[in-house]
């Protein structure tokens, strides 16, 4: 696999927000281009029920930049993140921002779920 490869399998917007929402029920587009940068609406299955969120896939050099905009029952949630592809590799780079018990949440969720994530993603290339 290239590294252009990745990049379009991290690029490919449907393929992300599979990758990023295993327990997908829905996604429908808000706006934007999915060639450059969209913002979606997307509807998740979690183990406290379902959640609908916002979605914005910006793509850029080598990558995408994904941000999460929630509004859970106790409070709001936002995850920034940055996916890279280098030598064959996709990187990641977090950010969350929320109340503490969200942080927490959140932070435990994508140390567990994002490395299977990547595998994901990645197979899109093979796809």
């Amino acid at each position: 696999m290239t590294d252009a490869q990745a990049v379009a399998a991290v690029q490919n917007h449907e393929i992300m927000i599979h990758a990023l929402a295993p327990e997908i029920i829905s996604y429908k587009m808000l706006s934007g281009d999915p060639k450059t940068k969209a913002v979606y609406e997307v509807t998740d299955r979690k183990p406290i029920g379902q959640t609908t969120y916002k979605l914005t896939i910006t793509n850029v050099a080598g990558g995408v930049d994904t941000l999460v905009n929630a509004n859970p029952p106790v409070g709001t949630l936002t995850i920034a993140g940055k996916w890279r592809v280098a030598n064959g590799k996709l990187q990641e780079d977090v950010d969350i921002d929320g109340n503490f018990v969200m942080k927490r949440m959140a932070k435990g969720n994508v140390d567990k779920t994002h490395p299977s994530q990547h595998v994901k993603l990645l197979a899109g290339v093979k796809a």
